[in-house]
């Protein structure tokens, strides 16, 4: 059941994916949510399957479980999101600290957890029934991702990284606040030359992380775990998912956050009535489509 969909995101990206949605309806600049919400189920499995090349009877588990963790966001989560986004469209209109705005990421970060928890059997199970071939190809496939991952953030010199960095942040600012000003691209401009990001640790993460996933799915196919010590192997890698045992890594990922937090604090501070109420908009519209998209209340 090979598929030549590829993705260029490492595999633990695939099961964060739903808990990480959460986050998506709040920051990434998409247009579709109500549609590229009820389709999710099935992306993610085409993303799994192209990293494992699943069998029928792997395929079929993999969407019945999809399709129940799917329904439990639904019910569960999109209500709570709902009242979050209405919550940020009070305090858009306001100036923010850089505390507030890391507070705000922080407060998202039980409910991937929640996500994790919820996907954690499954990838037990499945994990447990893959074939030395489809551990092969899932080799094949991070081998790539290795590739892609270079193409991405080491071509070029630091002038050149840099400036593709700070298009990004510029297209994500402007789909939220509309067209920023020059003085307001000069303060991402800033941010992005004093970031503390350090290039060869996010490598190493990289690397760590495939090797990990790769290792894990390695010891969970062997057959030699019981079910309970097969859950507690997959529940371990998630931890190491959320959190990397790479206490430098750590470090820089904790400055980096307060980095971010203090640029998108002065963009945000910088930004005219009608720029805010631009995002209040945004905001209101995904609040509306985490609504719509979550079963009626009895």
């Amino acid at each position: 059941m090979r598929t030549s969909l590829t993705c260029r995101l490492s595999l633990p990206c695939i099961i964060r994916a739903l808990g990480l949605l959460t986050l998506t309806l709040v920051l990434a600049s998409c247009s579709v949510v109500r549609l590229g919400y009820g389709q999710l189920p099935e992306l993610i499995y085409w993303w799994v399957d192209g990293y494992l090349d699943l069998d029928d009877g792997q395929s079929s588990l993999l969407r019945q479980d999809l399709e129940k963790i799917h329904e439990w966001h639904r019910r569960q989560e999109l209500p709570q999101l709902a009242n979050t986004l209405a919550t940020l469209q009070t305090q858009a209109v306001s100036d923010v600290t850089p505390a507030q705005l890391c507070g705000w990421v922080d407060a998202l970060k039980p409910r991937i957890g929640a996500v994790l928890d919820q996907a954690e059997p499954g990838l037990a199970t499945l994990a447990t029934r893959l074939t030395p071939e489809q551990l092969a190809h899932l080799q094949h496939q991070l081998d790539k991702r290795q590739q892609q991952w270079r193409d991405e953030w080491l071509k070029g010199n630091d002038a050149e990284r840099q400036a593709r960095r700070l298009e990004r942040l510029i297209d994500r600012a402007e789909d939220f606040y509309g067209p920023l000003s020059t003085e307001q691209q000069t303060l991402l401009r800033t941010g992005v030359a004093n970031s503390p990001f350090d290039l060869a640790l996010a490598q190493a993460e990289m690397l760590r992380r495939q090797q990990d996933v790769y290792q894990t799915l390695q010891t969970l196919a062997s057959g030699r775990l019981s079910p309970a010590q097969a859950r507690a192997e997959v529940h371990q890698w998630l931890t190491r998912v959320q959190t990397s045992p790479n206490p430098a890594y750590r470090t820089n990922m904790t400055r980096l956050t307060q980095a971010n937090c203090d640029s998108f604090a002065a963009l945000h501070n910088s930004a005219s009535s009608n720029q805010r109420q631009r995002l209040v908009s945004r905001l209101k519209g995904f609040e509306d489509d985490a609504r719509a998209l979550a079963p009626a209340s009895r």
